[in-house]
């Protein structure tokens, strides 16, 4: 991580944790149903309206999305789970040391996909700056700096695009999984970073 361009909120490609999300991490967290409520589980897609389903006994979170349907919505979408910035201990810290750069709040959106040229968000700005780390898979990136700048990014890689610099991410390989690590334009509400062990 080129903390010197982080602080200078100047765009750039770096290196940083390969391993920091996995899909074997990714299937534990859709499988964790009151996670993949709707405010939470994003596809980038738009949702067919009727599309219904059943609570079940024990549900707590009604807004929760079946395995059902995510198993239909896998292959037709590029996905993103929001609020994800305690899933692991790993994404934990990385939030926690952009925290101390940035002094803003961090969070992490988990993205992925299960076939490749899927375009998720076309051309787009965001209102955030952005972190973006591959985990798994190629995706294509193309950013609108003074000029277009295009780059095949494999894992381990990042590339950092301050707000309201359009770009956007292609997948080329079927399976492709990366964080997305935004920083709150303002806010300096801090989640705990405590992570906490059990022994």
């Amino acid at each position: 991580m080129n903390k010197t361009l982080l602080k200078l909120n100047k765009f750039h490609f770096g290196k940083s944790n390969k391993n920091i999300f996995s899909f074997k991490q990714l299937e534990n967290l859709i499988n964790l149903r009151p996670f993949m409520n709707l405010k939470r589980f994003v596809p980038l897609i738009e949702i067919d309206q009727t599309i219904n389903w059943s609570d079940y006994a024990w549900q707590t979170e009604t807004a929760s999305v079946p395995v059902s349907i995510i198993k239909k919505l896998l292959n037709e979408n590029v996905i993103y789970i929001c609020d994800c910035t305690r899933v692991s201990k790993k994404i934990n810290n990385k939030c926690k040391k952009l925290e101390k750069i940035f002094k803003r709040a961090v969070d992490c959106h988990i993205f992925f996909s299960f076939k490749k040229n899927l375009i998720g968000l076309n051309k787009h700005r965001d209102l955030s700056d952005n972190f973006i780390v591959l985990c798994e898979g190629v995706f294509k990136i193309e950013v609108w700096d003074k000029e277009k700048i295009t780059k095949i990014m494999r894992p381990g890689e990042y590339v950092f695009i301050p707000k309201n610099m359009d770009h956007r991410i292609t997948p080329l390989t079927n399976k492709r999984l990366s964080c997305s690590f935004p920083i709150h334009y303002e806010s300096k509400k801090f989640d705990e970073r405590e992570w906490l062990e059990i022994k």
